[in-house]
């Protein structure tokens, strides 16, 4: 009989398992790199955040999860019940022994995917009024320094400046380049505008590319870039090279221009009709001028014309005449004036007669005095025997008080 020979075991903690199967499905470039369809269910979008869904079909169901660092590079936001394509990588969760799919990208399914998520995005900005137009900042009128954020290649940048040499050289162009495709671009785009609106001697920003599809525009419909054009202090052009379409960022920027060539004339002036305006203002000058000298050799022909001797000799006789005629206005005012302080001077003549003691005199009184001059007004005043002084209209008498009376 065979002898049973005890099998050693292999015990693994429920860990062991979860890193075992983690590395092995880590090892799997397929699952690593991997795109699957399926049902949103189960949305959630926590504070932190991050997005969690369930993604599903008629038979099964995977985790999902899409970090915060992706989802701000999203293009639109799934809802429950939408059918999508989702891509990422397998891995497991280990606080469940769950399998998931870390997510990076999201697409709805079917034809529009893109022009669904344009829609979405645009709805929500306008709500929040990026868009409104009071917004919107105005345009410098001669801008020194131009700011351009496009890619160096590309031939916006070309465009821009064959048409400010063209209209308006005295501008400064400083480049900021960047990619302006792909999934890279939105966010150089963004730090782009910052790093420009941390500098004091940029006057206008002009943010965009030459013509494409929308997938080689959709860098200008991403949100990060919206935010960054509506959180601008620079008055920003969006010039990205599409005739009939507006991108988000044209919606979001203070003015529109349809391609990068279009954004130099919005913003400088053209020299040549500077030139024609100023030669304008110098021919009204010189026509003014000429003008105000024809008048004043009128004036001077008039003036030599009075210091002619026939018309001096005219002069000084009106002259004289004038002299004349003040002179008897002055003396004739005088002769009035005269008059009228006489007859003011007899008036009171006459009220001073009136008042006279002279004039009571003449009609009967006298003044007496005492012998040592005082005008005497009671017999109190006397005694018998002392001599008094009447003073009468045409003389005086001495007398002696003889008796009092009262």
């Amino acid at each position: 009989m065979p002898l049973d020979i005890p099998i050693p075991r292999t015990i693994f903690s429920v860990s062991q398992i979860t890193r075992t199967i983690s590395r092995t499905i880590e090892q799997q470039p397929q699952l690593q790199n991997v795109w699957v369809k399926g049902q949103i269910s189960n949305l959630g979008t926590p504070a932190s955040g991050h997005i969690y869904f369930t993604l599903k079909d008629e038979k099964s169901a995977i985790r999902s999860v899409v970090f915060r660092s992706s989802a701000a590079r999203m293009k639109y936001m799934p809802s429950d019940g939408e059918e999508v394509l989702v891509h990422g990588k397998i891995n497991i969760y280990a606080a469940s022994s769950e399998y998931q799919i870390i997510v990076d990208k999201i697409e709805p399914m079917g034809i529009g995917a893109l022009q669904r998520a344009y829609e979405e995005l645009k709805k929500r900005l306008a709500d929040e009024g990026l868009f409104d137009i009071h917004h919107k900042k105005p345009l410098p009128v001669f801008p020194m320094k131009i700011g351009v954020i496009t890619s160096e290649t590309g031939a916006a940048i070309q465009d821009i400046l064959q048409q400010l040499q063209k209209r308006f050289p005295l501008s400064e162009l400083l480049l900021h380049p960047t990619l302006v495709q792909g999934e890279d671009a939105a966010a150089q785009i963004v730090n782009a505008i910052k790093v420009m609106n941390n500098r004091s001697d940029i006057d206008v920003l002009i943010v965009g590319r030459g013509g494409g599809s929308m997938e080689d525009l959709w860098s200008f419909n991403e949100e990060i870039v919206a935010r960054a054009i509506f959180a601008s202090n620079i008055p920003i052009i969006s010039a990205v090279g599409h005739e009939t379409d507006f991108t988000i960022a044209d919606m979001v920027a203070d003015h529109r221009s349809p391609t990068p060539s279009a954004a130099v004339e919005h913003i400088v002036p053209d020299q040549q009709e500077i030139i024609s305006r100023l030669n304008g203002h110098k021919e009204r000058l010189r026509n003014l001028v000429l003008h105000r000298l024809e008048n004043r050799r009128d004036e001077l022909r008039i003036l030599e014309e009075g210091l002619s001797p026939a018309k001096r000799k005219d002069a000084i006789n009106e002259l004289y005449q004038s002299i004349d005629n003040l002179e008897a206005t002055f003396h004739k005012s005088l002769s009035e004036k005269i008059d009228t302080k006489n007859d003011l001077l007899q008036a009171f003549a006459d009220r001073l007669n009136g008042l006279s003691p002279l004039a009571t005199l003449k009609r009967g009184y006298s003044i007496i005095r005492s012998s040592t001059g005082e005008i005497i007004t009671s017999n109190k005043q006397t005694n018998v025997g002392e001599s008094l002084d009447l003073t009468l209209s045409d003389g005086s008498l001495v007398c002696t008080v003889d008796e009092r009376v009262n």
